[in-house]
């Protein structure tokens, strides 16, 4: 079978991948990637979706959240929350198998596919996302434009992007550990109160991170002995810090903004 799909992409690829060794910039990355597994795949939606741990007072249960998109997935699917084993993505991160779909609704999944029912085409693919030889993720395409539905070609590409995300966060996680020494004690920490092997990599959300830093912190101020209230301080301090810092990127943001307008009224002149 003759392959349609854009040769170049593989260097898109290793280019993409050199984004997403820097921290900073992994959402940007891997908004590409959906841009491009959109692309190469020709279809009308992608979707990058990552575990992430919700708590309660009676338990803890993992999830799959949206994280990045490619096309008109509505704004409130970034609020949703999708158990593993409900739906398509949980189906797939719970039993860590590719699943190809050629018509929603001449499926089992036919009552939650939320987003296609107003499409003409219904098909759909969707890949786990594997990192330490455990799902972390799922990336999700559907409604393809120049064919009635996907196939098992389209199942194996969308696998290798699968493959290539995993291995990519894998690469952007430990980057973020080792730019700063708190942080990579605050992941051993985490390890070992855990009794998880610390071969094992944590969990590539940046919120699960972000909890382990905080409890971390929380038990480093109270150990070394700062009350209540001054680790109140401490926090408000943290936070008014993050406030400045937001406020200079707004105003940087404006002044590139007033100097683009006055760059591009600058041609129109002449």
């Amino acid at each position: 079978m003759q392959m349609n799909y854009d040769p170049n992409f593989i260097f898109r690829l290793v280019g993409i991948s050199n984004l997403l060794e820097q921290p900073s910039n992994l959402e940007d990355s891997l908004q590409e990637v959906a841009n491009l597994a959109a692309q190469i795949l020709k279809t009308q939606r992608c979707s990058i979706m990552l575990l992430a741990d919700e708590e309660d007072i009676s338990h803890q249960q993992s999830y799959l959240r949206v994280f990045i998109h490619y096309g008109n997935l509505p704004p409130s699917a970034y609020e949703e929350i999708t158990p593993l084993n409900e739906g398509i993505a949980g189906y797939v991160a719970a039993t860590g198998k590719a699943l190809l779909i050629e018509d929603i609704q001449h499926s089992q999944f036919a009552s939650v596919a939320r987003f296609l029912h107003d499409d003409d085409n219904k098909s759909l693919i969707s890949a786990p996302i594997i990192l330490s030889k455990r799902v972390v993720g799922v990336i999700n395409v559907n409604s393809p434009l120049t064919r009635n539905s996907f196939n098992q070609e389209d199942l194996k590409l969308l696998e290798t992007f699968a493959l290539f995300v995993g291995k990519s966060l894998q690469i952007s996680q430990l980057q973020t550990i080792l730019r700063s020494k708190f942080v990579e004690l605050a992941v051993v920490r985490d390890l070992v109160e855990q009794e998880i092997p610390e071969t094992m990599t944590i969990h590539p959300n940046p919120s699960k991170l972000a909890k382990i830093v905080g409890k971390s912190f929380f038990k480093e101020l109270t150990q070394a002995g700062f009350t209540v209230n001054q680790i109140i301080a401490i926090a408000t301090e943290v936070l008014n810090l993050l406030q400045e810092h937001l406020a200079r990127l707004t105003r940087h943001k404006k002044r590139l903004e007033r100097d683009e307008m006055v760059s591009e009224d600058t041609v129109e002149r002449a």
